[in-house]
């Protein structure tokens, strides 16, 4: 094996090693670390002094689910919009009549949401 190939395995092995062993290490000695004083209080789920009012696990309500799909949807628009602004007059009509489209599109899909009934709050 040539001399400069040897090195470069070496490296990619070493650096393999260190990319698995240090999470390994690291939580290793945060839980040596850290102190440890369980009990009654620290099972609550905020520990905050405050009693508890209900079950912290109790299903949610639907409606959160449809609201967070159609915020993330046009979250996503919105940094997809941001990021081609700056070039869209270098980049000419066709790149306008594609983010149109891209509007369009998602428009489309709030209308179909609209209708369905997925922005009515019950």
């Amino acid at each position: 094996m040539n001399e400069p190939y040897q090195s470069d395995v070496l490296f990619l092995l070493g650096f393999t090693l260190a990319v698995f062993a240090l999470p390994v290490l690291t939580i290793l000695a945060f839980r040596w670390l850290r102190p440890s004083h369980p009990g009654r209080l620290k099972g609550e789920p905020y520990e905050s002094g405050v009693p508890q009012a209900s079950i912290p696990r109790r299903p949610f309500h639907m409606a959160y689910y449809n609201f967070a799909l159609v915020f993330i949807v046009f979250e996503v628009e919105t940094l997809l919009l941001f990021a081609i602004a700056p070039v869209l007059r270098d980049l000419g009509w066709v790149a306008l009549g594609e983010v149109a489209a891209f509007v369009g599109l998602v428009a489309l899909g709030l209308f179909y949401a609209w209708r369905r009934g997925a922005l009515v709050w019950r």
